[in-house]
């Protein structure tokens, strides 16, 4: 490794650049509400409601322990979630250079395409710390009878990281103790086994009862086929053509070590099944193929059953695929630009105030307002994500007389004026921010 780090210059320059590339992002990002909303949980609950709210969330313990300490104490909130998330993608970033059998091309291309650059390195979520720990199961499976508990420990981590990474560690675990039976490491093998059956109650503790009243129905609706036959941003018939050519010919490559060919085929079998009758998933969901593809590629070209050619042949498809995804460029406002920091920025000026969230995309701001003095009354600490519409009723219940009361909003309000039992309750507008943020000071008039 002294002699790799020393000579190769290619990996200095790439590993510099990234870091400057993602380094630059991350400062400037501004967390949307799936990443605030961890945070949320972790700060307001124990750990025994984090794991009864997580039927509600779909991913598990590890990056909610691993926010444990910051949040409690209330620490460099949005920065320290975001380092630490940006710091298991650097890993996962440096193994692969150090340790994974490919090519400087293949991992430069893998290095600068859209999901380590500009997705995993910057989005805090569990899904970094799940690819650090998949990465490591990789540099480590060749060895992995000689340590078979340390082994066993790290499936189990990887495994309640997130969904994603669960089918991995599965693939993983299945070969471990395929490969300790048959070298009839017994002893080995029961603890492995206690192991795995800690895995299976975590995911039953994690999952049962799991709640899908709030996900969207396209969601549950499955996957489409036509997302499945476009995993690229190409014209259709391209993408069709790509695949067809993809799947003959990593088959033909990775055939001669069934191993590498049963890891591939289960993990793509788990994820092709969720996607279409569980969750149709996100990009950032979908990328686990790619993920999983990495992984596949980096044991077949450890692989000593596997021939020369066919191991060529694995490199210069996964360049390709790699090149591709460096300009696969999945932009949503709401992830890359919610602007939360802006609006808080804004609200801390309403300071012995009250806030109002009447819709979740305000729950980003929450965090940063948490020191200041300001009051808010925030509908969606329970797992009621959607708004619920407006009555004198629910207006009178929220509102308190001692305060300036602010209500925000997704959009404008339609109807400003609330009347009942000799009171009015009046929305004016004080700020409108990017036409997405509507904040209106609500007045309270007697008659």
């Amino acid at each position: 490794m002294r002699i790799f780090l020393l000579k190769n210059r290619v990996f200095w320059v790439c590993i510099i650049l990234w870091v400057l590339i993602t380094l630059a992002r991350l400062i400037n990002h501004q967390p949307w509400f799936d990443e605030a909303w961890a945070w949320i949980l972790v700060k307001n609950f124990h750990f025994g409601s984090i794991l009864s709210s997580l039927k509600y969330e779909g991913h598990f313990f590890v990056w909610y322990l691993l926010l444990l300490p910051f949040a409690k104490l209330n620490l460099w909130y949005p920065y320290s979630m975001l380092i630490m998330n940006w710091l298991c993608c650097f890993g996962a970033i440096c193994l692969m250079w150090l340790y994974a059998p490919f090519n400087n091309w293949l991992k430069g291309f893998i290095t600068f395409s859209f999901p380590f650059l500009a997705y995993y390195s910057i989005i805090a979520r569990c899904y970094s710390v799940g690819i650090l720990l998949l990465f490591v199961l990789c540099c480590l499976y060749k060895d992995k009878i000689k340590h078979p508990i340390i082994y066993s420990v790290i499936i189990f981590l990887c495994a309640n990281t997130s969904l994603m990474a669960l089918f991995g560690s599965l693939a993983f675990g299945i070969l471990l103790i395929f490969d300790l039976f048959k070298n009839k490491q017994f002893k080995d093998l029961k603890i492995c086994f206690g192991i795995a059956f800690l895995s299976v109650v975590a995911f039953i503790l994690q999952t049962v009862n799991v709640e899908t009243a709030n996900i969207m129905p396209s969601m549950i609706n499955g996957i489409s086929f036509k997302a499945l036959i476009n995993p690229f941003f190409l014209p259709q018939i391209i993408n069709i053509i790509l695949l067809i050519i993809f799947i003959a010919c990593f088959l033909y490559g990775f055939y001669k070590d069934k191993k590498v060919l049963f890891f591939i085929t289960l993990n793509y079998v788990l994820l092709l099944v969720f996607f279409k009758f569980v969750y149709a998933g996100s990009f950032w969901h979908h990328y686990f193929f790619y993920i999983y593809l990495i992984c596949a590629s980096w044991l077949a070209l450890s692989s000593e059953n596997i021939e020369n050619k066919s191991k060529q042949i694995i490199t210069i498809l996964l360049c390709i695929i790699s090149f591709i995804f460096i300009f696969d460029l999945h932009y949503e406002a709401r992830i890359f630009n919610s602007q939360s920091y802006t609006v808080a920025q804004y609200l801390k000026t309403k300071q012995n105030s009250r806030l109002i969230l009447f819709n979740p995309i305000y729950i980003p701001i929450v965090p940063y307002l948490n020191k200041e003095n300001i009051d808010i009354f925030n509908q969606y600490e329970t797992e009621e994500y959607k708004e619920k519409p407006l009555d004198f009723s629910l207006l009178e219940n929220i509102i308190t007389e001692n305060k300036t009361n602010y209500g925000c909003f997704y959009k404008e309000l339609v109807q400003s004026l609330y009347k009942k039992n000799g009171k009015t309750i009046k929305f004016i507008l004080d700020k409108n921010i990017a036409d997405k943020y509507y904040i209106y000071r609500i007045e309270i008039i007697r008659y």
